[in-house]
């Protein structure tokens, strides 16, 4: 008998003949394992590169292929019945697996640039420096900027 739970918080699922609208139910409560604490791999345009597992998911980028045409800016996840896609909505939020950061959607994904440290300069204030490194090292870690190099 197969495990009847979702791939990313084992959230029940229904059983076959327990209720009328058993495929529907299940449906959504995928869709809320997708959305509890989104995260995706990276941003991608095309699925045929990709090899998912239940419970990934992916931003698609610009100029979707192949599945995923007609798709851009939707969350993109793999379930044991293929893709499922999330329209995004104003202020949803999602972590970006390869580059560490935070997005945010407002009308568009919302990605956050490298920030460079204050470096150079005819005056150095060594303290002050100190300060806002941190800030920015704090403001990192959470995924508002993205790591510089």
């Amino acid at each position: 008998m197969p495990i009847l739970e979702t791939a990313r918080f084992a959230l029940p699922l229904l059983a076959a003949g327990q209720a009328q609208k058993e495929l529907f139910h299940n449906e959504a409560l995928i869709l809320v394992d997708f959305l509890l604490n989104p995260v995706v791999e990276s941003i991608v345009s095309d699925p045929q590169s990709l090899n998912p597992q239940a419970g990934q998911s992916w931003l698609v980028g610009a100029d979707p292929e192949a599945e995923w045409s007609g798709y851009e800016d939707h969350i993109a996840g793999w379930s044991a019945n293929g893709w499922i896609f999330i329209k995004p909505f104003d202020f949803l939020e999602i972590s970006i697996s390869a580059s560490g950061v935070t997005a945010v959607y407002r009308g568009s994904w919302q990605i956050p640039e490298v920030v460079v440290d204050p470096m150079g300069g005819q005056v150095v204030d060594i303290e002050a420096r100190n300060a806002i490194d941190s800030v920015l090292q704090i403001l990192r870690e959470r995924g508002f900027f993205a790591a510089g190099s």
